[in-house]
C-alpha cells in the first residue's frame, strides 16, 4: 500500500528555510575573518559586536540583544574576561548580575575587524544596485516587525 502526499512544502519558496541558510551560509563564510585573523569564535564575535555597537549591558540582555543562549554568551563573556577584551562591574540596580563593556584592546579589535566586515560585506552585495539593497534591506525590517509584532 503507497500513502500519497497531497501536498509538499517547497524548501525553496519557504522563507525560514531559504533565509536560515543564506544567514548560516554568510555567518560562517564572515566567520572564517574573525576566526582566522583574531582568535574569536562566532559567539564572542557577536557580544563585541553588540557592546560596540549598543555599549554597557548585562549578560542578560546579550542574550536577547544577540538572539543566543544564557550558556553561550556565558562561555563567550568568560573567554573575552580572561582575553580582557571585555571589562566587567557591578550593576548597581542587580547585584546578581555585571555589566559588561568592551576595554580598549576590545574596542581596539573592534576597530580591525569592522573594516574587514565593511569589505566584506561591500563584496557580498556588489551584485545589487544601491536602490535594491536598500529595498531588501527595508523588506527585512519589515519582516523583523511583523514577527515582533507576535511576541
Amino acid at each position: 500500500m503507497t500513502t500519497e502526499r497531497k501536498q509538499i512544502l517547497d524548501l525553496q519558496q519557504f522563507l525560514p528555510y531559504s533565509l536560515t541558510n543564506i544567514a548560516m551560509q554568510m555567518s560562517e563564510q564572515f566567520s572564517e575573518l574573525y576566526q582566522q585573523q583574531f582568535n574569536l569564535t562566532v559567539p564572542q564575535w557577536r557580544v563585541i559586536a553588540n557592546l560596540a555597537q549598543y555599549g554597557e549591558r548585562s549578560a542578560k540582555a546579550l542574550c536577547d540583544m544577540a538572539q543566543m543562549d544564557k550558556s553561550t554568551v556565558s562561555r563567550a563573556v568568560k573567554s573575552l574576561l580572561s582575553r580582557e577584551l571585555i571589562a566587567a562591574k557591578a550593576n548597581p540596580t542587580d547585584k546578581r548580575a555585571s555589566l559588561l563593556s568592551l576595554s580598549a584592546e576590545g574596542i581596539a579589535l573592534h576597530e580591525q575587524i569592522v573594516p574587514l566586515a565593511n569589505e566584506w560585506q561591500a563584496r557580498l552585495v556588489s551584485g545589487l544596485d544601491s536602490q535594491a539593497l536598500q529595498q531588501f534591506m527595508d523588506t527585512l525590517r519589515t519582516l523583523s516587525e511583523q514577527l515582533n509584532k507576535n511576541v
